[in-house]
């Protein structure tokens, strides 16, 4: 009997510690909390609530949470709560709340029902977050691109936007000029518009699409070609393209004018005279003829005359002369030069001086009429492209002293800190040779043996810190690899490693196994994931699973190989990223460290696959599995 009350006696101690945590983690956690009533009347509120809306805590509880939002959520949490009551838990609703000081914010709430042992409703358990900048972001973002498609729609240009090959976005005048609608290019796989492309413009088109499309900098962003017609007609096309980001990835977007018709009237204009034709292939451009001898202006158009900073051509021609504006002299005698070896100068840049002394770069496209006296050309205002220009060269040479610095400090890092654990691990080792064993208390040993753990992990993050900076700088080998007796190694290691620590490995072969594709970094990658089996395993005895076999995908033979244990577990929503470089530490499932972003970019480059899912189907808690995929070599 005294048995029966102690035991009763050690259940409610415990349950008053397990409500003591519960409520320690609720007081303090980072999010607001709230725990509700069968009528929403608030039972329970944290400080990160009361900070959120600005109320003290009297305020509040007793309250109805509806009082807090406007009517129309207040609406929707009398229908939604029922519900919730139903099903036990609710995610991501979304309402609109007013603080203490007016402000209205936009949150996300989710919740979970409490039910005590005959399943009756207890209470309801309330995180939520402020959504309200995001929504802001949205509705911009939505504006934004409603402006960009009347803008779009109302253009006498045909404007696209290609992402992966596809179209994403084309306005009606693209359907006009080439006579495909959206309805004929539905079904089009990634690259098929190049069928429209004439044949002999399709390489250059399709090469010049791919770069942007990539976000390459060495690109064309203007130039001509032909197109093919729906009709079967022969069309040209003006392209004004360049890289822009399309829903966080690079795209071309693509602007293009029907120019057939100046096209056709370029090829009418090469039968008269020579002067009139060059004149008019640079029409959009600024003008001039100017004397050889002194460089006078004889003529120009307006545009010209602009670049210069006059407003009228008459002025231009009455007052500069060209010879006593180049901010570098002898430049005018080098294009002369030019001029006459070639005949003429295409995009010839110089540097000269406006009318109030501002410099100005030109790119000037000329030919020579020496027996006239004469040179005609056209020029173009550069100056914007060369400052652009200059400044990605200072960006370039800025970004590579700063890739060289975080190298040094790289490498500085992973060497001192390489020391210092090695330092610690001695230190402690002579503790424990100078005390011995049995003159430690057991707190003392509990101590040394938590420090060796911690050494351990900083070992493996400095080894593996210097194991991803070679895989990302430099291009592995790949290798035919007998994964069987790599795994054994590992154990091996393992055991010897981890010798003080009770561990159960099961290691499987289901079927005859032929070497895998892989390389010197394969078995850092099998270590990797049986350490973190036991690392994160608060287990008495450490369990762990190796199972390897082969399947096939699509076609191919692969070596599957299964890597289980007993640990902590991960969640589901966490399954995603724990290969990530930037993966945080979670407090539910302990950190991973970057020893599985490690694992992802070893097998990976090797052409391999690697993901996790719960040993047991539908519960996380009874520990992971992690899966690997290499190719079988034949």
């Amino acid at each position: 009997m005294f048995k029966v009350i102690e035991k009763d006696h050690n259940k409610k101690h415990m349950l008053r510690e397990l409500e003591r945590r519960y409520k320690l983690f609720y007081e303090y956690a980072p999010l607001p909390y709230q725990s509700l009533d069968e009528d929403t009347k608030i039972i329970d509120i944290n400080q990160a609530w009361l900070d959120f809306l600005g109320y003290d805590k009297e305020e509040v509880i007793g309250k109805c949470f509806g009082e807090f939002l406007v009517l129309k959520s207040r609406e929707l949490l009398t229908s939604r709560f029922s519900h919730f009551k139903e099903v036990g838990v609710i995610q991501d609703v979304e309402y609109e709340i007013v603080k203490k000081n007016g402000v209205h914010s936009i949150i996300w709430l989710d919740g979970r029902i409490e039910y005590d042992n005959s399943g009756n409703f207890t209470q309801a358990h309330c995180f939520f977050k402020d959504i309200t900048e995001r929504k802001l972001t949205e509705k911009k973002l939505k504006e934004s691109e409603e402006k960009f498609r009347i803008i779009a729609e109302q253009s006498f240009m045909s404007i696209y936007i290609i992402q992966d090959g596809i179209f994403k976005y084309r306005n009606q005048r693209a359907t006009d000029v080439s006579g495909y609608s959206s309805e004929d290019i539905k079904d089009w796989k990634p690259y098929e518009y190049a069928k429209i492309i004439h044949p002999e413009d399709r390489e250059l088109v399709l090469e010049q699409s791919k770069k942007k499309q990539k976000g390459d900098l060495d690109v064309i962003n203007r130039y001509k070609y032909r197109i093919i017609k729906k009709s079967g007609e022969v069309a040209w096309i003006d392209n004004f393209s360049k890289t822009i980001n399309y829903k966080g990835r690079p795209a071309d977007l693509v602007m293009t004018e029907d120019i057939t018709e100046k096209i056709v009237a370029e090829q009418k204009l090469k039968e008269s005279e020579e002067k009139y034709r060059y004149l008019f292939n640079n029409a959009q451009v600024g003008l001039y003829w100017s004397r050889i001898s002194d460089g006078k202006f004889l003529e120009c158009n307006e545009i010209f005359a602009k670049l210069f900073g006059y407003e009228k051509r008459e002025e231009l021609l009455e007052d500069y002369i060209a010879t006593e504006h180049y901010v570098y002299p002898n430049q005018r005698n080098e294009i002369l030069d030019a001029i006459r070896l070639n005949n003429e100068v295409r995009g010839y840049e110089i540097l000269v001086t406006k009318k109030d002394g501002t410099p100005i770069w030109l790119s000037i496209s000329a030919r020579m009429f020496e027996n006239e006296n004469r040179i005609e050309g056209a020029a173009i205002d550069i100056t914007k492209r060369k400052k652009a220009e200059q400044e990605l060269l200072e960006s370039e040479e800025r970004y590579k002293k700063a890739y060289d610095k975080a190298d040094f400090y790289k490498d500085l890092l992973a060497h001192d800190v390489g020391n210092i654990l090695n330092n610690i691990n001695a230190s402690v080792q002579l503790m424990k040779i100078w005390n011995g064993d049995y003159n430690l208390s057991e707190k003392e040993k509990n101590m040394i043996e938590i420090i060796k753990q911690q050494l351990e992990r900083g070992a493996s993050l400095v080894s593996n810190v210097r194991k991803l900076s070679e895989i990302e700088e430099g291009e592995m080998s790949v290798k035919s690899m007998d994964a069987k007796k790599l795994i054994e190694k590992c154990i091996e290691n393992i055991r010897s490693r981890f010798h003080e620590r009770e561990i159960e490995i099961s290691f499987n072969a289901v079927q005859e196994i032929t070497n895998v594709i892989g390389g010197e970094l394969l078995i850092d990658a099998f270590e990797n994931l049986i350490i973190n089996g036991i690392i994160h395993n608060d287990s008495k005895k450490i369990k762990l699973w190796i199972n390897i076999s082969k399947v096939n995908q699509e076609g191919r033979n692969y070596i599957k190989i299964e890597f289980k244990d007993n640990g902590l577990g991960i969640i589901d929503d966490r399954k995603m990223t724990i290969f990530k470089r930037n993966y945080e530490k979670d407090r539910s499932t302990g950190g991973m460290g970057i020893g599985l972003s490690l694992v992802k970019n070893i097998i990976t480059s090797y052409g391999g696959q690697t993901w996790v899912k719960n040993r047991v189907k539908g519960d996380y808690s009874q520990g992971s599995n992690f899966i690997i995929l290499l190719k079988e070599d034949n």
